[in-house]
């Protein structure tokens, strides 16, 4: 039996991989630390599989880190040892294998992450797990960025646009009657003279909140093409399968709480309060979804501590949360 075939090796490079996943995450523009990866990658057949594993896996899951570097996989020549072919290439059998799983998990990478990094290509402003920022648009309009959130930026002198790429914004917009400002969510787009207004891609549809002056809201693939008209402490969802829309309604004071370090939540789904919260993390959570994700969930959680959060969030449905390792989170019944 080979040291990789012992079940305590291969959950010890599952882990390492998964701490690669998470390090990549945290980091993807640095190239020191993508070098070293590459090196750790292709050193054996165990790190190329180990990685291959998790990429599937968190495929599988759906949730996978917003951001990874494209590796770059060294030709054959320089990782393996070896008879030197006709062509010029050196080779063997293990080399042979090693370099397949390379390539192997090279393109699951870019599949992986291949619509992530669109989304860097297209942000003009990005902010990582538990960052907040505050832009100013040439209008003077101010943007307050939420952890793991990219926007666009389309402004020209006839019109003042901005698309919604991922995650979610508070806009606090400059009235100007000549020029209404737009915001463009992947479901929806918001148009104002001059308010303060949230908007939030959930994984599921797209999420508005007022916290004051109106808006209009148009969903993109509503029968009806009519805009809906939202006042102060109306919430408007736009379903992203077939474009229905929802209206409900919370606190004003208690819209983009998360700018200053808390979360309020009314009558939502489980698992996208647990993906707000994972933002805050500089770990991954896993949780059932069914019949618990879709569990309705209101209260106010402190972020400044995303375990407690998620603890105080999930207790009272009787649900755990195991620390499976210091990038890992689990939410499974007691």
């Amino acid at each position: 039996m080979s040291v990789t075939d012992h079940p305590q090796q291969q959950e010890r490079l599952l882990e390492d991989a998964m701490d690669w996943l998470m390090r990549l995450r945290e980091a993807p523009t640095d190239a020191d630390l993508i070098c070293t990866w590459e090196d750790w990658l292709q050193a054996s057949e165990a790190h190329a599989g180990a990685w291959a594993r998790i990429c599937r896996t968190w495929d599988a899951l759906g949730d996978l880190p917003a951001h990874a570097p494209e590796p770059v996989v060294r030709p054959i020549e320089t990782i393996t040892a070896g008879p030197v072919s006709a062509s010029g290439w050196r080779f063997s059998r293990r080399g042979l294998g090693l370099a397949t799983a390379a390539l192997m998990s090279a393109g699951l990478v870019a599949m992986v992450f291949g619509p992530a990094m669109q989304v860097r290509l297209q942000a003009d402003f990005r902010t990582g797990v538990g960052q907040t920022e505050i832009v100013t648009l040439a209008d003077g309009s101010k943007v307050t960025l939420a952890p793991e959130t990219a926007l666009a930026d389309e402004f020209d002198g006839t019109a003042r646009h901005v698309r919604l790429l991922a995650g979610e914004a508070f806009f606090e917009v400059e009235r100007d009657t000549t020029r209404p400002f737009v915001v463009d969510a992947p479901d929806a787009s918001v148009r104002v003279l001059g308010t303060a207004f949230s908007v939030r891609d959930t994984g599921h549809g797209t999420r508005v909140e007022l916290a004051h002056g109106a808006i209009a809201l148009k969903a993109d693939k509503a029968d009806d093409s009519a805009e809906l008209t939202l006042q102060p402490g109306d919430v408007v969802t736009v379903d992203r399968a077939d474009g229905r829309t929802a209206r409900g309604q919370v606190d004003p004071t208690d819209i983009a709480l998360w700018r200053q370090g808390r979360l309020a939540v009314t009558d939502q789904p489980l698992g996208e309060v647990v993906a707000l919260i994972q933002r805050q993390h500089p770990g991954w959570t896993v949780m059932p979804e069914g019949d618990v994700a879709a569990l309705r969930v209101t209260g106010l959680y402190d972020l400044s501590d995303p375990d407690k959060a998620l603890m105080a969030l999930t207790a009272p449905f009787g649900l755990q949360v195991r620390r499976a390792s210091p990038y890992l989170r689990i939410i499974s019944s007691r």
